[in-house]
């Protein structure tokens, strides 16, 4: 089977407790640029190589995801085919895909370990 999937990037994702206090980590001791912030979602990237990122959001319910203040998002080329594969491959669908009003068209699937994995496409 030809694989017509590009993987974009992957960025890890953390839920904080303290959203201004990861600002500042982030941007001040890592010197990373903040590249979006939505209040209850901030990425950050370096300055030197943009694709590399990480996500801070904030843990609103005081909860995790399998136990984890840490998950994952995979940028593809194209989201609904990955979706149909993962329908027909039974893989774990917990969030159904959808076009966020913040532009991106995602779903989330779990991996094999239990880590979410949250694969989306910009629109």
């Amino acid at each position: 089977m030809k694989n017509n999937i590009t993987i974009r990037r992957i960025v890890p994702n953390i839920y904080s407790d303290n959203i201004e206090k990861s600002k500042q980590f982030y941007t001040r001791f890592l010197d990373m640029e903040l590249v979006m912030d939505m209040d209850w979602i901030l990425t950050f990237a370096s300055k030197e190589n943009p694709t590399a990122q990480i996500s801070v959001f904030e843990n609103t319910k005081k909860e995790t995801l399998n136990n984890t203040a840490i998950f994952l998002s995979v940028e593809v080329s194209d989201v609904d085919q990955l979706y149909e594969r993962a329908k027909k491959q039974g893989w774990e669908i917990i969030y159904p895909i959808t076009d966020e009003p913040w532009g991106v068209r995602r779903f989330f699937v779990k991996d094999p370990n239990g880590a979410t994995i949250n694969i989306l496409k910009h629109l």
